[in-house]
């Protein structure tokens, strides 16, 4: 007789608010700290490690509940369920932050991006240097930005859902 998988609704739920809450935490956090337009190696790294700890904790969660069983498309979904319903949650935030709280960052952004572009440009045009503004301040839209952060999300919870559902998994007997 085969045993039948418990939802994983409650996980996804449960670990996608907690990804949530810590995302938009640390995005507070770099914003009162004043580093949030400019983030660099070590906020990458931070995002990462929330990402990935808030999938693979997700996915064993789910294992051990389930009698210690977890098919890849189990891991799959629990993973990229739990980064859209938490970047949805970031992404909210980020929209009160950009549209509400402080609309100037997208302007400390353009201007980040294009102080960049200046240094690295000395090869460069004018011409060069008008398009390369322009493609930035598209680029730095609020709508683009939150478009382009949902998205990557996904991949990149795909990504680490695979591989930690790849990990982890472990598979009934199909003949008890």
């Amino acid at each position: 007789m085969k045993s039948k998988s418990i939802p994983i609704k409650k996980y996804i739920v449960k670990y996608g608010i907690l990804f949530g809450i810590a995302s938009i935490i640390f995005s507070l956090t770099s914003y009162l700290m004043g580093n949030y337009t400019e983030q660099g190696l070590v906020h990458l790294v931070i995002r990462l490690f929330i990402t990935i700890t808030s999938i693979i904790i997700g996915q064993l969660s789910y294992r051990k509940n389930n009698d210690n069983y977890i098919s890849l498309g189990e891991a799959i979904k629990i993973g990229v369920g739990i980064i859209v319903l938490g970047g949805l949650m970031a992404i909210i935030w980020e929209i009160l932050l950009l549209k509400v709280i402080d609309p100037e960052i997208i302007t400390e952004l353009a201007d980040n991006q294009i102080k960049k572009i200046a240094e690295n440009a000395k090869d460069f045009t004018l011409e060069n240097m008008d398009r390369k503004i322009e493609l930035t301040n598209k680029i730095t839209s609020p709508h683009i930005m939150l478009i382009g952060a949902l998205a990557e999300n996904i991949f990149i919870g795909f990504l680490f859902s695979l591989i930690g559902g790849l990990i982890i998994q472990k598979k009934r007997d199909p003949f008890k």
